[in-house]
């Protein structure tokens, strides 16, 4: 069963800049989080 994580919101202003600088996809496996879970 999928682990419901909690990011904290420093977290998640490093991973959308990180997304934008080096696209989505790409940010989400070296953070090694789904595709989506950036999107969202």
């Amino acid at each position: 069963m999928a682990e419901n994580r909690q990011y904290d919101h420093e977290y998640k202003v490093q991973a959308v800049k990180l997304a934008k600088e080096i696209g989505q996809a790409k940010a989400a496996k070296e953070l090694g989080v789904p595709k989506n879970t950036l999107y969202g």
